[in-house]
């Protein structure tokens, strides 16, 4: 991964950054308009693409930016010596609402460009982010693997459907909390921690012996 954006005026790298997450986000990469980044971002055309040859190059080095930073998030925040499934699925989801703290509409964005790239299932996405130079398929078995302990669950013979069950709960919880953000900048915290906290208490006492 090289260096552009870590070489900018974080200021400046954050405006352009968010301005063209949201633009791309918004509408598909074909009406998706320079213009309005750089208005957005309060800098000139010429800064931008100095920094980026054209609207592929800034397109495709914004999502090497935006899978990254979710990446290096995930990997270096995650207590991976805690073997409650329902807690790590957790820790995930304050992970990517902290994140998006700084750039509220990079999930709408990533949404966006799975279509776009036409990532219709996991193995697209897995091909997706190795393009990007990710395992997505490594950091997704880690999550669900290292050190858990599937003891907990009540019945072992439905593991797989109820981890399943656990996963789309909240990470839908996570999402909801996601789309709150990328529509006004502003997110309550400690309120969407006092919900995910409390779907888990239910996910946990339906789930675990």
């Amino acid at each position: 991964m090289d260096d552009i954006f870590t070489g900018m005026d974080p200021d400046k790298r954050d405006r352009i950054i968010n301005a063209a997450i949201e633009e791309f986000a918004a509408y598909p990469y074909d009406k998706a308009s320079t213009n309005s980044i750089v208005k957005n971002a309060g800098v000139s055309k010429g800064l931008l693409f100095h920094y980026f040859e054209n609207k592929q190059v800034l397109y495709e080095k914004l999502i090497g930016f935006v899978i990254q930073k979710l990446f290096d998030a995930i990997v270096n925040r995650i207590d991976w010596r805690e073997s409650d499934l329902i807690e790590r699925i957790r820790q995930i989801a304050l992970i990517k609402m902290e994140v998006s703290k700084t750039y509220p509409h990079m999930f709408d964005f990533m949404m966006k460009t799975l279509t776009y790239k036409r990532a219709g299932n996991i193995d697209d996405i897995v091909e997706l982010y190795k393009g990007y130079g990710f395992d997505f398929q490594k950091v997704n078995e880690d999550v669900f693997s290292r050190n858990i302990d599937y003891s907990k669950f009540r019945d072992p013979e439905t593991i797989r459907e109820s981890v399943n069950i656990v996963r789309w709960s909240l990470e839908k919880f996570g999402e909801e909390q996601l789309l709150l953000l990328g529509n006004d900048g502003k997110l309550d915290f400690a309120q969407a921690v006092a919900g995910l906290d409390h779907y888990m208490d239910i996910l946990k006492k339906t789930f675990y012996a």
